[in-house]
């Protein structure tokens, strides 16, 4: 079902949009409205009992995660939202090619609409070649896939901190320093999956959407964890690539004063819409739908009527095009622009290469 559409006149400036997002950020009150705070405390209650009593069963080794036969690397979170595990997935998945190994991507898929998943076919496009297990059965996904793939030396698990099943070699948390969520409650009374201190069973935690090293963000990690973070990362904009007009890359700065219509469905629409202003799109739309949105025609068609009336051009994140690619066949008068993102660095990248290249001996 269609959101309502979020305006914004052209006259917005980059800066109040950034100002917008970020009190938005910062709010952890949970994904359910504030009137319905006592049920979420009480549904929260019964959550944790049920997780914990989950966990307890893995920890006193009731239960035992099953060997797949190759290294595995997992990457997740403990709160719900976009944390940026699809371009740390890849990022890793880089890293492992360029050492010589032959990775598969493993994951749910949630939010597959006749068979198509949004993350799984952005992963295709931007790491073609490489295999992509999808199903809530991960092990018996990778079996079919390796029984294709004979290759295949190492699995990243996308999404997995909570997919116990699966032993890994390496398992990373991701902590999105926009909203960390840690100091926060359990769903659906906060956005915590778990309790924080489940952060205890990671390898590491890695710090994401970050503008800086936050000392007492650091600090809080390590008390949870048991050691600081091990990187800070940021979400870069790699490229923007052009649907509609003939044309395929176009740099950044083009988007610098650019009428643009925003369609998004992700978890953290506010963060995408402040990057869009950041570099300098001017919000002539702002048209925001559930995470894993299964786009239609009529959801297409509105957006590109948005644009047209306007004179604006759509911009989504690879993710969302990855459907609405099967959708959109060039209205006249539209061009869609993709955002492809990618990781940066601001502390620790050569100790995360290092314990990603030595799960396994080189090829």
């Amino acid at each position: 079902m269609n959101q309502p559409e979020h305006t914004a006149d052209s006259a917005t400036t980059s800066a109040s949009v950034a100002q917008s997002a970020t009190v938005s950020s910062a709010n952890a009150a949970g994904p359910l409205h504030s009137a319905l705070a006592p049920f979420a405390h009480v549904a929260a209650f019964a959550y944790g009992m049920a997780v914990r009593a989950r966990n307890s069963l893995w920890d006193a080794h009731l239960r035992t995660p099953t060997r797949i036969g190759i290294p595995v690397i997992s990457v997740g979170n403990v709160s719900v939202g976009g944390t940026g595990k699809t371009p740390f997935v890849r990022w890793c998945v880089e890293v492992l090619q360029a050492s010589g190994h032959h990775p598969v991507i493993a994951l749910r898929g949630y939010g597959t609409r006749d068979g198509i998943s949004d993350e799984a076919e952005e992963f295709r496009v931007m790491l073609p070649g490489v295999p992509v297990a999808v199903g809530a059965d991960r092990i018996a996904s990778i079996a079919r896939v390796r029984a294709a793939h004979p290759t295949i030396d190492c699995a990243v698990l996308d999404d997995a901190f909570q997919h116990r099943q699966i032993a890994r070699d390496i398992d990373i948390v991701l902590v999105d320093a926009g909203r960390p969520a840690i100091n926060g409650a359990l769903l659906p009374a906060g956005w915590l999956r778990e309790p924080s201190v489940a952060l205890r069973r990671a390898s590491m935690v890695i710090v994401t959407r970050a503008t800086h090293i936050d000392s007492a963000l650091s600090a809080q990690i390590e008390r949870l964890h048991g050691a600081p973070p091990a990187a800070w990362t940021r979400h870069a904009w790699m490229r923007i690539e052009r649907f509609g007009a003939g044309g395929r890359d176009m740099p950044l700065a083009a988007l610098d004063g650019a009428h643009l219509v925003v369609a998004t469905a992700l978890a953290r629409p506010d963060a995408f819409v402040a990057d869009v202003a950041a570099h300098g799109g001017r919000i002539a739309g702002d048209f925001r739908f559930p995470d894993h949105h299964a786009f239609t025609a009529e959801d297409v068609e509105k957006i590109a009527t948005r644009a047209r009336a306007k004179g604006a051009a759509v911009i989504c994140s690879g993710k969302d095009w990855a459907k609405l690619s099967r959708l959109v066949r060039e209205p006249a008068g539209v061009e869609w622009l993709v955002v492809r993102v990618g990781m940066e660095f601001l502390a620790g990248e050569a100790a995360v290469r290092a314990a990603l290249v030595g799960v396994s001996p080189r090829p």
